[in-house]
């Protein structure tokens, strides 16, 4: 079974990358990605000498080099982790996210609307689509799509082309909704890593006003249940994959200052961000009584090795 990850180079993709090629050494792994901002061309030279690790430099708009990459390697599973995803990102720049995830996955699709064989397509999609849940409400996979901010809308209307594929050309596709992720090859620009890497340079450091609630899930675990998603998953449904635990950013923040015994680095809230939903939350009943999912990682030993991570890697953030 060959395998292609879009996006390959990002955070989600760079661990997904490495969780298959270690899982099934005798798969073809394809990394098909393009340079950008959140891309340090360093992350994967340490695979480029192994023999079933493929790196394809690519749009996904650019759906010929797409289609003969599918075709070359006889892919029979296609991750499609390939977005623009930083929100504050999507108030600026907001063509660029309509582009890349609602073009993008559209030019996927036509491809393999139009092939012969069809590999599976996983693709990774967000809580963010369902917009703010009261406390005590949890979205389940069927309930209605609220995006509030340029990146959620236009994972909301990437998803539902999928979903439109699917029932209407039978393209074999699984849509997954995952939380907030952190681990090893981040970029700075998120908060977990933001944090981190600020604490170990000594840096002082301000984040925006608000206790928003997110839920927080190691990236070793959502490379986990994408993998089980893939193998024993049904076609044309929708899982959720809950988190190990929600926090606010004031708690992430306390619980990383404290495991690194630098609270004093933490100079006070400036500003707020332009929009900022209060609290995402996912049912995850399905994966876990359909499918057996449970996050292995604790969110203590998850940031434990995550801290471990960047502190011997500077390489990657200085």
């Amino acid at each position: 079974m060959n395998f292609l990850v879009t996006g390959g180079s990002g955070f989600l993709g760079n661990n997904l990358c490495r969780y298959l090629l270690e899982k099934y050494p005798s798969s073809l792994v394809v990394n098909y990605s393009k340079s950008t901002y959140a891309v340090n061309p360093k992350s994967m030279k340490d695979l480029e000498n192994i023999k079933n690790y493929f790196f394809v430099p690519g749009d996904i708009n650019n759906m010929l080099l797409f289609k003969d990459t599918v075709e070359k390697y006889h892919i029979d599973i296609v991750y499609h982790l390939a977005a623009s995803t930083h929100v504050d990102r999507s108030f600026l720049y907001t063509e660029e996210f309509l582009r890349t995830n609602v073009r993008g996955t559209f030019s996927i699709l036509e491809v393999l609307r139009y092939l012969k064989k069809r590999p599976l397509l996983i693709y990774m999609g967000t809580d963010e689509i369902y917009g703010t849940a009261e406390e005590g409400i949890y979205y389940k996979e069927e309930s209605p799509l609220r995006p509030q901010n340029p990146y959620s809308a236009s994972k909301a209307s990437a998803e539902m082309y999928c979903n439109a594929y699917y029932h209407t050309f039978k393209i074999p596709v699984i849509r997954v909704h995952s939380m907030n992720m952190y681990g090893p090859y981040q970029h700075p620009e998120k908060l977990v890593a933001k944090i981190i890497t600020h604490v170990l340079s000594d840096k002082e450091f301000n984040l925006y006003a608000g206790a928003s609630i997110r839920g927080w899930i190691y990236v070793k675990d959502v490379c986990n249940a994408l993998d089980l998603v893939s193998h024993i998953g049904i076609k044309g449904e929708v899982y959720n994959i809950p988190p190990s635990e929600y926090l606010s950013v004031p708690e992430i923040k306390d619980k990383i200052l404290k495991m690194m015994k630098k609270e004093y680095l933490f100079k006070g809230y400036l500003g707020k961000r332009l929009k900022d939903d209060y609290r995402y939350a996912l049912d995850g009943t399905k994966i876990r009584e359909e499918l057996g999912f449970f996050p292995k990682y604790s969110f203590e030993q998850g940031m434990k090795l995550t801290i471990e991570w960047y502190d011997k890697n500077r390489w990657f953030w200085k």
